[in-house]
């Protein structure tokens, strides 16, 4: 029976036929002779914080750690102590072991954790990015993007599916990650106790403990519930404060913005934007609303331990060479069919919505039936609305129409077209006060509906 392991700073994910058997938070505590790993650490993370290790899956390697520590001397013997610990109850013959590991590792990062997890007594057989098997769980599309977050940063992976799924590429966000959420959600409670009761639970490790020990039960709650009561024990009295799910949206609205935006960049330049958000992302208070928002985009959440079930759904492929191990970079994932529906979206904006005018630099150019085309250097013979060439800027960017079922505008650029921020693929459906971005830094134009006094377009 093979095992498949997901290594994921936030939960190291361990499958075994289907089930997730084990799962605990990359997180160690240095301060005695032996390492303590997993969610008995990080409930002492806050206490003893120079002692506390997170860095050793994210940069995992044999040079000695920033500081000695009593327990390890590098983050590879902090991994090894880890992984030996949440395997530890896997019998001797049950230990081939798939690897499903982050997106960035080098390949000397590669190689020490072959080295780990052999000390660790796994027999590792086979490789593969995280990112490509989470995304492997289903029939892929042409495009598509894969999200993950981890302690320290999310990533986004890039795949096409050309006869294979392939990863093509993939983006770092620095500084977005689960523990600048955390920072930002514990500082948010703590601003509302001192406001309302002149107590900041920051004041001492044990309280500032307590908080992180509870927010993920909170972010639990606001699944369902929209709001949540937070209590703080001091000098025998129980204070207490209600903070709304719209509370802990606000708090991440930086990072959820930046990662949003990354998204974005990403997007196709042609067709929809697939995205597979892992269930870590997909959990937090209104992100998924704000990837719901988005135009022309379809979310599919992927299940815990995604990346681990993937690897084991395409064991075959990656147990092809056990004798010369290598990271596989695309997997035979079916292709998913594109609906006729799919392939001709519908617009949900109203008649009255619908603009029957696009303004640039003062001037208002009608939206007919016939198209207009909007570029630096449009063919003669086509209605036209020219702008300045500049960066980023296609000879025929894009194009806008009316029909009997709303008003269009078609991307034909190499760059993309942005409509309210959002890059958008194929054709999307326009209302009245979209603007309209091409080029980059690019101009801007902007939509409006004409009336004459009866309210008639």
């Amino acid at each position: 029976m093979t095992l498949a392991l997901e290594i994921n700073d936030i939960g190291l994910v361990l499958v075994r036929d289907g089930v997730i058997v084990a799962e605990e938070p990359g997180c160690a505590m240095l301060d005695g002779r032996e390492v303590e790993a997993g969610t008995a650490a990080i409930r002492r993370a806050r206490l003893k914080p120079l002692y506390a290790e997170t860095r050793h899956w994210q940069e995992l390697g044999t040079a000695p750690l920033p500081r000695p520590m009593p327990a390890a001397a590098s983050y590879a013997e902090v991994a090894w102590a880890q992984l030996a610990a949440l395997t530890a109850g896997i019998p001797d013959g049950e230990r081939d072991t798939l690897l499903a590991v982050p997106e960035w590792y080098t390949r000397e990062q590669l190689a020490v954790l072959l080295g780990v997890a052999g000390e660790a007594g796994l027999r590792v057989v086979g490789l593969v990015g995280a990112g490509l098997a989470a995304a492997a769980l289903e029939p892929a599309p042409d495009s598509l993007l894969q999200l993950e977050l981890t302690t320290y940063q999310s990533v986004i992976t890039v795949l096409d599916h050309s006869g294979e799924l392939r990863r093509t590429g993939c983006e770092l966000l620095p500084r977005h990650g689960w523990l600048a959420l955390q920072q930002a959600w514990t500082d948010r409670v703590a601003a509302e106790f001192v406001r309302r009761t002149r107590y900041d639970p920051l004041h001492e490790a044990a309280s500032e403990q307590r908080l992180w020990d509870a927010l993920p039960g909170w972010l639990a709650m606001l699944e369902q519930e929209p709001a949540v009561v937070i209590e703080a024990q001091t000098a025998g009295a129980t204070l207490s404060v209600e903070l709304t799910r719209e509370d802990f949206v606000s708090a991440a609205a930086g990072i959820y913005d930046a990662v949003v935006h990354a998204l974005q960049r990403a997007r196709p330049a042609r067709g929809p934007l697939h995205l597979r958000v892992s269930h870590r992302w997909a959990a937090l208070p209104g992100f998924s609303e704000r990837l719901e928002a988005l135009r022309d985009c379809e979310v599919l959440r992927l299940p815990r331990g995604a990346a681990a079930l993937g690897a084991l759904a395409f064991e075959r492929v990656l147990r092809r060479d056990p004798a010369a191990l290598v990271l596989v970079q695309r997997l035979p994932v079916a292709p998913r069919v594109a609906t006729a529906a799919a392939a001709a979206p519908g617009n949900a904006v109203p008649p009255s919505e619908r603009p029957t005018h696009v303004v640039f630099r003062s001037r208002a150019h009608a939206i007919h039936a016939a198209p207009l085309a909007v570029g630096a250097a449009i063919p003669v013979g086509r209605r036209a609305l020219v702008v300045p060439a500049g960066p980023g800027i296609s000879r025929v960017h894009c194009a806008l129409w009316r029909d009997a079922d709303g008003v269009w505008l078609e991307d034909q650029s190499t760059y993309g077209t942005y409509v309210n921020g959002e890059r958008i693929g194929g054709r999307v459906g326009l209302a009245v006060g979209d603007r309209l971005r091409v080029g980059n830094p690019g101009v801007e134009l902007e939509l409006l509906r004409v009336v004459d006094d009866d309210g008639a377009a």
